[in-house]
């Protein structure tokens, strides 16, 4: 049996994911005439008017030092 795990939105490989800790907000463009945004923190490209989907680990924005 092969089980797959969720893929990442930024790099697209199955890894485990934990909620994007981007400060970017793809839903505050609800209603807006655009379909996908880039995510300035990721790289991600998200669907606008929706929560920023989960990431994995590795493409998790870094800390600013």
């Amino acid at each position: 049996m092969i089980v797959n795990e969720p893929m990442c939105v930024a790099c697209f490989v199955e890894r485990p994911l934990s909620p994007a800790r981007c400060t970017e907000k793809p839903e505050r463009l609800l209603g807006a005439p655009i379909g996908m945004y880039h995510c300035p923190d990721c790289g991600a490209m998200v669907l606008a008017g929706f929560p920023h989907p989960p990431l994995c680990e590795d493409c998790q924005p870094k800390e600013a030092t």
